[in-house]
Formats: structure tokens, sequence, C-alpha cells
């Protein structure tokens, strides 16, 4: 049963069809909330009949909504702050995980050695690939440190299962920031020890000094003014399954899913769900605050964007979330 819905008769659709692009395989654990939003058919409830298609990499995803191949992209906030500085004006309909959820391991091996983020100094760390959110969090957080993050070496490792062998198989990495349920693989594996994680409230603070936001969906400025009907059944469907999450159980969420997700190892994914979920657990409310840590954070790998006049406000529109929060207010539950 949904609580809270609005008595008045949901406003004509401009495009029922729409096309997602998603950066990154849709079963790494930021994409919880769209992907109980897509499985849960909450799109559908909402008159929407959507194609998601899985990118390789956030850039990708990116790249298929500003050459028009997709209306809408589901990837990192980031986006929105980058592409204004380039004249292409992206907002975030809405945002859902709170935490980025990289977290930076060490080898187990040299564990003795790499005690601290200072530690990290000549040594060589994969990333999921060059100028990427895993490689903005190690960046930002030796910057901190008082290490230059150019005194490391980075390896473009990718995400999942490509990340796990990289440690798991030799080689040269001695440290490396990636997501579950691949860091799960790893330390539970015994092949890595996590030194900082931003999958909790207190490990994103730490790293990033205060609130930060990381997956969203968002589209050309453009498409939200032709399509306002639209933008709120997206942002109402993504709102919903936030609020959904909740109460949910990892029990509620892999019911939710399809067996591919988690058939190779369940009781990895489980564990990976169970460390995740408080990412998406909240009311979806961008501030000032959260969207300046994020600019902060990516400017340690572009120091020119600290010069750019960024228009925080043209990057996301509250008025849709807090629509969506009216009419799915918490808790949900069906």
């Amino acid at each position: 049963m949904l609580t809270g819905a609005a008595s008045a008769q949901t406003p004509a659709l401009e495009k029922k069809n729409v096309a997602i692009s998603v950066g990154g395989s849709i079963s790494q654990m930021n994409k919880v909330a769209y992907v109980v939003a897509l499985h849960r058919k909450y799109f559908e409830q909402e008159g929407l009949n959507v194609d998601s298609t899985a990118f390789a990499s956030g850039t990708a995803a990116l790249q298929s909504l500003v050459g028009g191949g997709a209306d809408v992209a589901e990837g990192a906030y980031e986006h929105t702050l980058r592409m204004q500085t380039k004249g292409v004006n992206l907002t975030c309909l809405v945002a859902f995980g709170r935490y980025p959820g990289n977290v930076l391991v060490v080898r187990k091996s040299l564990a003795d050695k790499i005690k601290t983020i200072a530690d990290l100094k000549g040594k060589k760390i994969g990333v999921s690939a060059p100028g990427s959110s895993t490689q903005n969090f190690v960046a930002g957080l030796m910057e901190r440190a008082g290490v230059s993050w150019k005194d490391a070496g980075y390896v473009s490792i990718g995400t999942g299962a490509s990340a796990v062998a990289a440690i798991k198989t030799g080689g040269e990495l001695d440290a490396l920031v990636n997501l579950d349920p691949a860091i799960n693989a790893l330390v539970d594996g015994g092949d890595a020890v996590v030194l900082s994680d931003s999958r909790t409230d207190a490990g994103t603070k730490a790293a990033f000094g205060g609130d930060y936001l990381a997956d969203c969906l968002f589209v050309k400025t453009d498409f939200l003014k032709a399509n306002p009907n639209t933008s709120q059944a997206l942002v109402n469907a993504i709102v919903h399954a936030m609020q959904w999450l909740k109460t949910a159980s990892v029990d509620d969420v892999i019911k939710s899913l399809p067996e591919s997700y988690y058939k190779n190892d369940e009781k990895l994914y489980r564990e990976s769900l169970d460390k995740n979920l408080s990412a998406f657990q909240w009311d979806g409310i961008i501030t000032p605050e959260a969207a300046k840590n994020v600019l902060d954070s990516i400017a340690v790998l572009e120091p020119a964007l600290r010069n750019s006049k960024i228009d925080f406000g043209r990057t996301y529109d509250n008025k849709l979330i807090e629509t969506a929060l009216k009419k799915y207010s918490a808790p949900v539950k069906e």
C-alpha cells in the first residue's frame, strides 16, 4: 500500500518512453536504489516505459546523454559540475546515493608497511579508470594527508571481477580503490585490508570533510524544461525506491532483484547489500554543502575547476524531490 498518495489526477506525461544510460555495471552497490525502482516496476507505476542500457563507464553513459542517444543518465553527480564549465547544462533530477561507497584497500602482505594514507607515497594504486571517482577518492585522501596525489602511480583496473583479479593474481599493485562487491570479495578472501571506507556516514565525512553526493539521475536542463511531468515521474520512482529501502531488509531487496545479480555468490552479494544499504536510506534532498564537497573532491585532479564560477543551483532541483516526498511519505511498504 502506498502512503500519502496524491488524490489529484496525475498530469499527462510529455514523454512516456524514456531511454536511460547507466554508468557501469548495474549490479554495483552504488546503484541499489535505481535497480530497486527498475525491478519493482516503480517507473511503470508512474506511467513510464524505461529502456535501461548499461555502459562500460560513467563517462560513456554521459557521452550517450550529451550525444542524444539517451534521455537520462544514471551516474555521478560530479558530471553536472564538470559539464557546466564546458557549456553543457545538466540537472540532477534526484540524487539517491549519499555515500560514494569507494573503499581504499591495501594488499594484505603490505598491511604492516602501508598503515596510513601518507604511506601510499611512491606506491602503485589500482583505480577503475583515469579521472574516475575512485581516483578522485584516493587523490583527495592523499592531499588531505599532506602527500601529493602525483607521488603515487595509478593503474586502470576497472570494477568488479577485474578489480578482484588485479590483487588476487599478484602483479604490481600495492593498493586499490573500488566498490562492493569487489571490496568484500578481497577482504573476505584475506587478500586485502581496508584503509579508508566511504560506505558509511563517518567514513564519508572523514574522507570528504562533510556530506557528499554520489549517484543520481541527470538530464540535459532543456529536457527538464520541455518534460516537467516526465521528469517528476522519474523522480517519483526513485524517491519511492528510497522510501521503501528505509524499512526493507536484505532479504526484501534480494527478492526484488533478478537472480543474475547475485547467483554467482549470493553470500557475498548479501554482505555487500548489508554494508551499503544505508547510503540510500534518506530523503534525497541536496544541500549546497554536499555539492561543494563534490566540487572540492574532483578539483584535486582538475585544479582549474576551483576557479570556475559554477552555479550549483542550476545542477539540481529539490522541488521535484519535495513533491515526490509528499506522494511517497516514509515509510513506504507494499
